[in-house]
């Protein structure tokens, strides 16, 4: 290679312009050079256009690494090595994601990612000097992004503040809703709901940067402002369209999940979202029915543990509310009674039969194969129901009181 390596004081009199240090990066290396922020986004990008691939093309007009690319680096596990070592990496040439050759290394803090530098080095043969060059570059460009976050962190914090606000209610007017937004350039236009990510397991550093660079890169909707509280991560989401905001908000927590098992192996988390509102003043709302979710998922994992929306949890919604106003006006479900009164005496499963039977929408099939019997089993013992009970299975009013009264007597038995 024709081009000599400059000492690190080359680089000194850009401290305060990494556009000029992915030039001069540039200029040393004889190729195309890129740094980024720890999400992907773009600082600054060299001039020199000379056989650039596809990736970073589409990387230079979004102004962002676009997702399918950083999927593939992670699936690659070259992300991976950039968040766990310091040193440069030779990244050899990925054409299902448009990437040519490269040089890659992670700008950081002691351990914290502040950002990446790429060099597409095209037939370069790399040399050490090369890879030591990167190194130079790193730290000289870890000082433009520490300044960078240091003006960030800030403003998140004051974020968070905000975002505390609209979760607890403080802030319901819509003009001083919409005074703060803007003070902190955030769009609360379109449809908003909140979403709740609940970890099981001691939260490390390491989880919850992960967890905040997963928000920043999932590009299928728009994650207004975040934060963590104890072992929730909260986010409120954004989408522009209310036909398929929750199809998409749904689609954004399996993917979220997803890839936190992907990259971290973290299995134990659940994930929940409240209703989808058109106005900034109904974010507290969201999130009580997110934690709503949360806690019925841990009530009844077997009727629950897919559910991800309020909306869906159907009549699950009320069933605490429901139980406290029975209990307060003495009620009890004479047809219940009277079919437990003849499974004690003849130590049968009627009542076992009818809620199972009620809980698969009152299909006999799926209910006798999750019961393991015949159909005509059910059959008959469906029979017995109605003679003993009294009760009418045709009759929708009498089969949704039945399904509330036995769901509010299994959460009152597990309450024990």
């Amino acid at each position: 290679m024709s081009h000599s390596i400059h000492p690190t004081n080359t680089f000194k009199d850009l401290l305060d312009s990494p556009e000029g240090l992915a030039d001069r990066i540039a200029e040393n290396l004889g190729c195309p050079v890129t740094i980024e922020d720890a999400n992907h986004r773009i600082v600054s990008y060299s001039k020199h256009e000379t056989n650039v691939d596809d990736a970073r093309t589409a990387t230079i007009m979004r102004r962002k690494v676009p997702e399918h690319v950083v999927n593939g680096l992670w699936k690659q596990g070259i992300m991976s090595h950039l968040f766990e070592s310091k040193d440069p990496i030779v990244i050899d040439k990925i054409s299902q994601i448009g990437l040519g050759n490269r040089i890659a290394i992670s700008v950081r803090k002691n351990k914290e990612i502040l950002g990446f530098i790429w060099a597409q080095t095209n037939d370069i043969d790399i040399e050490p000097k090369h890879l030591q060059l990167m190194k130079d570059a790193a730290q000289l460009v870890s000082h433009h992004l520490l300044r960078q976050q240091v003006k960030k962190r800030k403003t998140e914090e004051n974020q968070k503040e905000f975002f505390w606000q609209l979760l607890t209610g403080t802030l319901r007017h819509k003009t001083e809703i919409n005074r703060h937004a803007k003070r902190f350039n955030l769009s609360l236009q379109g449809q908003l709901c909140v979403a709740v990510f609940e970890f099981t397991e001691d939260m490390s550093q390491s989880v919850e940067r992960h967890a905040y660079y997963l928000t920043e890169t999932l590009h299928q909707t728009r994650v207004v402002t975040r934060l963590f509280d104890d072992n929730q991560l909260i986010l409120l989401v954004r989408t522009d369209n209310m036909v398929d905001a929750a199809e998409v908000s749904q689609a954004f927590i399996r993917d979220f999940t997803q890839k936190m098992k992907e990259r971290l192996g973290f299995e134990d988390m659940t994930a929940a979202f409240g209703l989808i509102y058109d106005s900034p003043e109904s974010i507290s709302d969201s999130y009580k029915q997110a934690l709503k979710v949360l806690e019925l998922k841990e009530e009844y994992p077997q009727d629950l543990g897919d559910i991800d929306s309020y909306q869906d949890l159907g009549v699950y919604q009320f069933i605490n509310e429901l139980s406290a106003l029975q209990k307060r006006e003495n009620y009890r479900n004479d047809s219940i009674e009277k079919i437990r009164s003849y499974d004690n005496k003849n130590n049968s499963m009627l009542l076992e039969t009818l809620r199972i039977f009620l809980s698969q929408n009152s299909n006999v099939h799926k209910a006798a194969a999750h019961m393991h019997i015949h159909t005509n089993t059910l059959n008959y013992r469906l029979k017995r129901i109605k003679e003993i009970g009294n009760v009418d299975l045709k009759n929708p009013n009498q089969k949704t009181m039945l399904y509330l009264d036995l769901l509010i007597e299994e959460n009152e038995r597990e309450a024990l």
